[in-house]
């Protein structure tokens, strides 16, 4: 935790300082904490908290005392005491985590009835009346007083929400950080959940059963699968469920929530059973309505939820709705962050399935999603969206968020100032976004607050201006004509020094460049597509392509920068800095080599997919080859074969010819299964001269590259033809089998 601030801050003004309005002048208090009689752990820990930074605020020790001990002229009443029972009349209105703070200008209550709600009043009031901020939980920003005037107060507050989390580094790695902006965490979900989200086969593991009941596995194609869903309309299959659900129970008797929901993939049942009740209910999600309701049935006394998810996601149109104790959670994960979910025409179909949930049911759990996963180091300017989308939800039946960021021990871009804003956000969803983030980049960045402000503002302007899908599973190259333009790049390069140059604190200045980390790894990205002059590893000499020295320092200092940091990963799945620069490097070694192809006409003789076709067929004689990025240097082809011819404009001896495809199962890309390459000195009459089978994996392993080489031709030839067999749907043990799936290639080399 870093120092915190001590300014001199005196309240001033026409103010009568009679001495029964003061909590503390220089260093001294009248006041006195009392707790009830027989106080609990909690109204203890929040009277010891109370203390604590009343020191670091003015220096006072204020004594803890219970209310028997004596009477009290002057007191901070903490919790369930006989005294605030007396003078506060609004208790019946507090829900749920909530609490009072009141105050007569003599004395002050801070009362909760539940949980942490005292301890969250606690805090609620040294950021409220005393200006303290907790931005992160190393940098706890404490103002100290000479003296200070009690206020007349008289506030009640109740969450928007009943679970608030955001899944983020530092509710996870901090109690206090938690408890002071009132969020659950990791540990909550261990305590009120049973189990979590995508149980089927948790709760009937396809390698226990499937040998003997191949039958309670979903049929596709015909044929049962083991990675799929469950056979819901099979009785058999509801009995075991239950009977294994209730042995987990047992050991676990305490949970409240237990989670009976689809896995993840969109595999489900098929069989004519399954197809009637889908066809009866109007959807998929009603045939698993039908079967969780039933196991509500037999657990009256517990909250069984399940997922609104892909294919689940709409609701059932008839005949069906959950039952009292049935959960859904609904999730968000298809969605842009472009722009607020409730006014994106893009996003009908999802306001939709919300509306149509909320018709039959306000149980509601909202899994939403505030991030980049595939480059969690990438901006992500999504800000602006925060409020609108949680209030759409809230309205909509919302009663529990998971805002889920990189995960409890992933750092990230924006990590900071995102999770900060989403706690107030999810405390109370008509906050002033406006005031929350001033107040944050403020007290956070100091004197370069307002160079880092002016950041973050056009980022968000460029998004909305251009109206680009800012999407979750995005990459940097997706904003090249939107927040991540040359020009703006420019702009947020000066801005940058400008901070530096404006706060000299060391501390704020590592602040800065974390911040900037996330800047730097969108050059990274956007130089192998050699996006301008600049943003480029490479200049041109003699025709010939000649690295930049200070790119090569550029990235090395990033992936240092990343380590000193804490920053393991860049995506989700897994990939770490290291990883990224050895990516950077063999990309940066391959770009140099000359190709006899590059510049010459190509004609494609396969159709792109239309969201993978940056570059057009030139794009596979450009020189610049793809990495482990299939949205980057990549051209995509989806259920359909590869074939291009390329023409050299003279006949030339040949050597060698390579090609490279992306693999990649868990977002359905597969490496064909036949590549072909043939030479021709007149276009018409062609020799083979490499063909090779490929086996695909049956794994959902992370990005790879397969290379397709033949060298040693020393052939004459002017024309160069490559064909490739693709996979059309992905194979039967892919969790999307049946599903149509693509083949992406880089560069065709030819030397």
């Amino acid at each position: 935790m870093k120092k915190w601030i001590f300014p001199l801050l005196l309240f001033c003004g026409f103010i009568n300082l009679s001495a029964q309005s003061l909590l503390f002048n220089r260093a001294t208090s009248e006041h006195t904490i009392v707790i009830p009689a027989q106080p609990s752990e909690m109204e203890l820990y929040a009277a010891s908290e109370m203390q604590k930074y009343l020191i670091y605020s003015c220096g006072a020790t204020l004594p803890i005392k219970t209310e028997d001990q004596t009477d009290y002229t002057k007191a901070i009443y903490i919790g369930k005491t006989n005294k605030a029972e007396q003078v506060l009349k609004n208790r019946d209105q507090i829900v749920e985590d909530g609490f009072i703070k009141y105050s007569d200008r003599t004395d002050l209550f801070i009362y909760g009835t539940k949980g942490k709600a005292v301890l969250y009043g606690v805090y609620d009031f040294f950021e409220t009346q005393l200006n303290c901020h907790l931005f992160t939980p190393d940098a706890l920003d404490i103002q100290q007083y000479g003296f200070y005037v009690l206020p007349a107060i008289n506030e009640l507050k109740n969450p928007s929400f009943k679970y608030r989390e955001v899944l983020y580094y530092s509710p996870n790695h901090s109690e206090l950080y938690k408890d002071w902006h009132r969020l659950h965490n990791r540990e909550d979900i261990k305590k009120n959940w049973g189990m979590f989200v995508h149980t089927f086969d948790k709760l009937i593991p396809v390698e226990k059963y499937y040998a003997e009941h191949p039958e309670w596995f979903s049929e596709i194609h015909g044929k049962r699968i083991k990675d799929g869903q469950l056979c819901l309309s099979n009785p058999a299959v509801l009995e075991e469920l239950c009977k294994n659900l209730k042995q987990e129970m047992n050991q676990n008797p305490e949970a409240i929530y237990w989670s009976v929901s689809n896995n993840d993939n969109m595999n489900n049942c098929t069989c004519a059973a399954c197809h009637r009740l889908d066809s009866l209910y109007g959807a998929p999600s009603g045939t698993l309505l039908y079967f969780i309701n039933q196991v509500a049935t037999r657990f009256p006394d517990k909250q069984i939820s399940t997922l609104a998810y892909q294919y689940t996601r709409t609701p059932p149109k008839r005949l069906i709705q959950p039952a009292d104790n049935v959960n859904i959670m609904f999730c968000s994960i298809e969605c842009g962050r472009e722009m607020p979910i409730e006014t994106n025409p893009k996003e009908q179909s999802f306001v939709s399935d919300m509306i149509g949930w909320k018709r039959i049911t306000n149980n509601i759990f909202l899994w939403d999603y505030v991030v980049q996963f595939r480059n969690m180091m990438n901006p992500f300017p999504n800000l602006h969206v925060l409020q609108p989308n949680l209030q759409f939800f809230q309205k909509n039946g919302a009663q529990l968020m998971f805002e889920q960021g990189t995960g409890a021990n992933n750092k990230t871009s924006w990590m900071e100032i995102r999770t900060y804003l989403i706690s107030k956000l999810l405390w109370d969803v008509t906050a002033d976004v406006d005031k929350i983030i001033d107040e944050f980049i403020t007290g956070y960045y100091g004197k370069a607050a307002p160079y880092i402000k002016q950041y973050y503002t056009l980022n968000e302007q460029a998004v909305i201006k251009s109206g680009k899908r800012l999407d979750i599973y995005g990459y940097p190259i997706d904003g090249i004509d939107s927040y991540l333009t040359p020009d703006l790049i420019r702009q947020y390069d000066s801005l940058f020094v400008l901070a530096y140059q404006k706060e000299e604190m060391p501390s704020v200045q590592e602040r800065i460049r974390y911040l900037q980390l996330s800047l730097d790894f969108a050059k990274i990205e956007l130089s192998m597509s050699e996006i301008s002059p600049e943003l480029s590893f490479f200049t041109i000499y003699k025709g010939d392509k000649v690295v930049k020295k200070e790119m090569v320092e550029f990235v090395n200092r990033f992936v240092d920068d990343c380590k000193k940091f804490g920053i393991e990963n860049l995506e989700e799945n897994g990939y770490t800095p290291e990883q990224f620069r050895d990516n950077v490097f063999n990309f940066i070694s391959k770009s140099t080599i000359k190709n006899l192809a590059k510049g010459k006409k190509i004609t494609l003789k396969s159709k792109l997919g239309i969201q993978y076709s940056r570059g057009g067929a030139e794009a596979l004689i450009d020189g610049n080859f793809g990495i482990l990025n299939y949205n980057q240097n990549w051209l995509g082809f989806h259920q359909q074969d590869f074939e291009a011819i390329i023409d050299l404009e003279k006949k030339t001896t040949i050597n060698r010819i390579s090609i490279d495809f992306f693999f990649y199962p868990l977002s359905w890309i597969f490496v064909p299964e036949k590549v072909e390459f043939y030479i021709s000195k007149d276009g018409k009459r062609w020799e083979k001269v490499y063909e090779e089978l490929y086996q695909n994996p049956e794994v959902l392993a992370k990005a790879s590259i397969k290379k397709f080489e033949k060298k040693g031709i020393e052939k004459e030839a002017r024309y160069i033809k490559v064909k490739a067999k693709a996979i059309k749907t992905n194979p039967e043990w892919h969790r999307g089998y049946g599903q149509p799936c693509w083949i992406f290639t880089d560069e065709i080399l030819v030397q």
